[in-house]
């Protein structure tokens, strides 16, 4: 659960990657991220992972509502969390889920609105996509 004053983060993923993505933040930061995972199997049932969304960021929301960090843009896992933070005031969906984001994330101050935190995470991972060979003629 997030603490008190700060926004809460879920992380939902297809398969089985979002733990081994975690850890890797987690390696590169030195730190615990405090989010919550949902991981979507093919085999999933809709409704569990419904629930299991809405679960995850009712535990996270410590007041100050909760943002789902999602991997694929309208995918089922991202519809339901669109649909899920419509009844957690305060709380919003970012899709595109990467490593960048979760880096990013441990710098950011949480107590910070979802929708703030959000966008600075978008804006984190858009300036990560680079071409190789524009990185090498800059340099």
């Amino acid at each position: 659960m997030a603490q008190s004053g700060q926004t809460g983060i879920i992380v939902v993923v297809h398969g089985e990657y979002g733990g081994p993505l975690l850890r890797a933040a987690e390696a590169i930061v030195g730190q615990p991220l405090g989010v919550a995972l949902v991981e979507a199997p093919p085999s999933a049932e809709v409704d569990v992972l419904r629930r299991r969304i809405a679960d995850a960021l009712r535990e996270q929301d410590a007041g100050q509502g909760a943002l789902a960090l999602v991997d694929l843009c309208g995918s089922t896992p991202a519809n339901l969390c669109l649909h899920a933070v419509e009844s957690h005031p305060g709380s919003e969906t970012l899709t595109g889920l990467s490593l960048p984001m979760l880096v990013k994330l441990a710098t950011c101050d949480r107590r910070q609105p979802a929708m703030d935190l959000a966008e600075k995470l978008r804006d984190s991972a858009h300036r990560s996509v680079q071409i190789g060979s524009d990185l090498l003629r800059k340099g």
